[in-house]
């Protein structure tokens, strides 16, 4: 058995006692497993990774993986398959790193990840670095996993598309805390089976080398550093706010050093203590893990600027307050919060007006409760552990499916400790559970690259279309319409729509109508209905790929707001090489020419009319896409397409089509359902559903289709409290993308006419909503935005506050109480400006309301 662990070359730059111990303890974890298997490890510093783990075999690198020399994904794609999974490989007399990197991966059972949070966009590089060596061993066909990682939401257009197309693939991530990394994880599309939360690896250590009792010291930690939000003003005020509390506690100080080198915590603590009288013990000749863990055990309370210090004390029953300037320590923070309780880490926000008083409250009842908080953090100590240990169970099962999926695998030559490169290996095959994994597909289900569509559902079970059909299509460019369901199942379909996918947020589409199809069942049915696919397989052929839907909701016409959806042509807006698609227009309910109903025109889709860059968005909120030049279309040639519920047209994505306004008084709801072939690559930021027959070419990547509607999850995925900060995905939908605002998240309301957001269920009594406002383009926005709780619109105060307007209401309880599923928030009525109309020289063109960092509901009497 031979294992690849990559840490993105982390003992190159950074002496992290943390990120030792997680390594030690993966390590034994894995020797556990498999007693006599070889670890060979990634690094740039094999001095100081056989000092911390002296079973591995170091696999030393010399260079930048990032820069100069090919990459090891592009180097397995150009080489040749004989050269990749042949008998042997040939190696220059100076092999390059990826030479040598990529010698190691053929000849390992399993490629491993971990070491630390660098999910990340402050450590995109690193992420990217060891992304690449995942991809690479799932090209190679090896079973492929992340262990004990954390995970942010990512912004990095480049880190994005890599996660995108590298997370689906791997056989397992196992998320170090549940509150948001599992979302970030899912929200790249992968499976839900294939992710797990289970603690960090460190917790375990730390457990085992707990003191017998509680000590009485007062620990002291803090990095100071761009990305912990911590400058010299920062440790200045801490200094005069330590002072005070060491004085009233009368307990000696002790630093608990967890970085090492760039940023130095001893460097920190040592400046935060500098004045303090007496000698003080910065930690800063502690050498190993286990040091730097006894001296965590020693202490009644640590505070702590580091999310290892964290680790280390909680696991030991020390209770911890954790000092935050940033969102990704804000967020590595609040994850152990939840895994450990607020009663044992409480957090304490830097930078305000009122942090001194919140950390003296906080050290002072995390001091005066430490006895009493030391048997729950034991406790969940050892349920992480047992987490911790069920994903290795995982792990060995991954690998066992693996190994039976390839009987005939013969084992690969020897690998020294300097990592010597064998030459002329026995071929361990490129076949892997029964098909080819050029794009990592596994036996287990959830998402995969090759794969054959599990119903029942062949072409001569499938309606077909007439050569005459096929001829009017071509031709004509649509084709309809058809009658896929009755008017009964539509009229089912409209109210699951309507009450449970519409209000519920959807990873993939931050308005809620796109590709509903991956997580409501509704709509998937919809969608792969046979009377729909049978005549798309007509026209494009036995095997069919679901690449995208959309449910268009047209609201009845307002005078400032039409919802008319312009003259275009769909290939402008879509993600795809080459562009072929073949769309059906479902109406699920009517679609009529008082309602706005489809029109087209046809033969259009021969020509590909030029498009206009800059689209009116009062004219349809919901477009946001290029409409074609109005010089180049006939509207005397248009032809109506009113449907009865139930029914459906055929179109390519060349056609001109519009549609009207809706003058009616109820909404039109269609379903736009897109379907491609697979010699088609999408670069859509979410997966594919193979509809019918096989993928041979592993461009894409696969989801499951859903087994029931997206509401039942959304609920139990609701965050505890009752305070957002934008730090994380919004629990809710018609919100613009987050952005940052110094160290400060927050997100603009206009994507939709409202934007709310859900919480769970709060206490009895009356409430106070406060949302902070840090931005708008102009005063009537904030003057005219409605606030609604449960529907209820409540009576709003505003104030200015600094930077930031403040809006409070007071919420009744019967109001709080008008939902007992939830409460939802909903701000509604700003007036909704783009950029570049009030700046020419702006390219900005979304439709802004209110930028908002806070939103909170608090009792009254709290």
């Amino acid at each position: 058995m031979r294992v690849i662990v990559e840490s993105g070359n982390y003992f190159s730059n950074n002496n992290n006692f943390g990120d030792r111990a997680i390594y030690q303890s993966i390590v034994g974890r894995l020797l556990a497993i498999w007693p006599n298997c070889e670890i060979q490890w990634i690094t740039s510093n094999a001095r100081l990774l056989i000092a911390s783990c002296p079973e591995v075999l170091a696999l030393e690198l010399t260079g930048d993986r990032q820069s100069g020399e090919p990459g090891l994904v592009d180097t397995i794609r150009l080489r040749t398959t004989d050269a990749i999974h042949g008998d042997s490989i040939t190696m220059s007399s100076n092999p390059t790193d990826t030479e040598r990197l990529l010698v190691a991966l053929r000849n390992c059972d399993l490629v491993v990840a971990t070491g630390g949070g660098y999910f990340s966009d402050g450590f995109s590089g690193h992420a990217l670095t060891v992304l690449d060596t995942l991809e690479a061993g799932t090209l190679l066909g090896k079973p492929a996993v992340i262990l004990s990682c954390g995970f942010e939401p990512i912004c990095n257009a480049v880190l994005s598309e890599k996660m995108l197309n590298v997370l689906p693939k791997l056989d397992l991530v196992v998320c170090r805390e549940p509150l948001q990394s599992k979302a970030v994880v899912r929200s790249f599309g992968v499976a839900e089976q294939r992710v797990m939360a289970a603690g960090d690896e460190a917790v375990e250590l730390a457990f085992n080398l707990r003191a017998a009792v509680p000590g009485n010291r007062l620990g002291v930690n803090l990095r100071q550093s761009d990305y912990a939000g911590v400058d010299a003003g920062t440790v200045e005020r801490l200094r005069e706010n330590l002072r005070e509390l060491a004085g009233k506690l009368a307990a000696p100080l002790v630093g608990i050093p967890i970085s090492a080198y760039g940023p130095s915590d001893p460097d920190a603590i040592g400046s935060l203590l500098a004045e303090f009288a007496g000698e003080v013990d910065d930690g800063r000749y502690v050498s190993r893990p286990e040091d730097v863990i006894r001296r965590a055990g020693g202490c009644r309370l640590v505070i702590t600027g580091s999310y290892h210090a964290a680790v280390f004390s909680l696991s030991q029953g020390v209770p911890v307050v954790g000092l935050t300037a940033s969102a990704h320590y804000r967020a590595k923070l609040r994850g152990l919060q939840a895994q450990f309780g607020i009663a044992g880490c409480r957090i304490v926000e830097l930078n305000r007006d009122d942090s001194g008083v919140a950390l003296a409250r906080a050290v002072e009842e995390g001091w005066r409760d430490a006895d009493t908080a030391r048997p729950a953090l034991l406790r969940a100590a050892l349920r992480q552990i047992a987490e911790s240990r069920a994903s290795y169970d995982r792990l060995r099962e991954i690998v066992e499916v693996s190994d039976q999926s390839n009987p005939h695998r013969a084992p690969a030559g020897p690998v020294g400790r300097a990592a010597a490169i064998s030459v002329q290996t026995p071929s361990a095959g490129f076949q892997a559970n029964g098909v080819r994994r050029a794009a990592g597909a596994t036996p287990t289900g959830g998402s995969s690259n090759h794969l054959r569509k599990p119903e029942e559902m062949t072409l001569t079970t499938l309606p077909a279309l007439s050569p005459d059909e096929i001829e009017t299509f071509r031709t004509q460019g649509f084709l309809g319409p058809f009658t896929a369901f009755d008017a009964r199942e539509m009229e089912r379909a409209r109210t699951v729509i309507y009450d449970r996918v519409l209000p519920t947020p959807t990873p993939y589409c931050p308005f809620g109508l796109r590709v509903r199809h991956l997580d409501s069942r509704t709509v998937y049915d919809l969608c792969s209905s046979p009377e729909i696919v049978g005549r798309m397989a007509s026209l494009y052929g036995p095997n069919l790929v679901l690449w995208n839907s959309n449910l268009f909701d047209k609201p009845p016409a307002q005078p400032d707001r039409p919802e008319e959806y312009p003259w275009h042509q769909d290939h402008y807006n879509w993600n795809m090489e080459p562009v072929l698609n073949i769309s059906a227009w479902l109406a699920i309910g009517p679609a009529t020419l008082e309602n706005g109903c489809v029109e087209v025109i046809p033969g259009s889709h021969r020509q590909i009319v030029p498009p206009v860059l800059d689209t009116n968005p009062r004219l349809s909120l919901r477009f946001g896409g290029v409409a074609s030049d109005p010089r180049y279309i006939d509207e005397t040639r248009k032809v109506s397409l009113p449907l009865e519920s139930g029914q459906f047209f055929l179109f390519n994505e060349r056609l001109l089509h519009h549609s009207n306004p809706n003058l009616t008084r109820d909404n039109r709801l269609g379903l736009a359902i897109r379907v491609t072939v697979p010699i088609v690559k999408v670069s859509e930021p979410f997966p594919c559903v193979l509809l019918l027959g096989e993928d041979g070419m592993g461009f894409n990547r696969y989801a499951d289709r859903p087994t029931d509607e997206p509401d039942a999850e959304w609920l139990a995925s609701l965050p505890p409290g009752h305070t957002f900060m934008f730090d994380r995905p919004i629990p809710g939908m018609g919100w613009h993308v987050r952005e940052t605002d110094g160290s400060n998240r927050f997100a603009w309301t206009g994507l939709e006419p409202t934007a709310w957001i859900d919480f769970r269920p709060t206490g009895p009594g009356d409430h106070f909503l406060r949302c902070e406002v840090v931005h708008m383009l102009s005063q009537k926005a904030i003057d005219e935005a409605r606030i609604c709780v449960n529907g209820a619109l409540v009576t709003v105060e505003r104030s200015q506050s600094g930077d930031m307007v403040v809006l409070v209401a007071r919420v009744p309880e019967r109001v709080l109480k008008a939902r007992n599923d939830r409460v939802r928030i909903s701000l509604e009525g700003s007036e909704l400006l783009r950029p570049c109309d009030l700046d020419p020289t702006s390219t900005d063109k979304g439709t802004l309301g209110l930028g908002v960092r806070h939103i909170s509901l608090a009792a009254e009497t709290s």
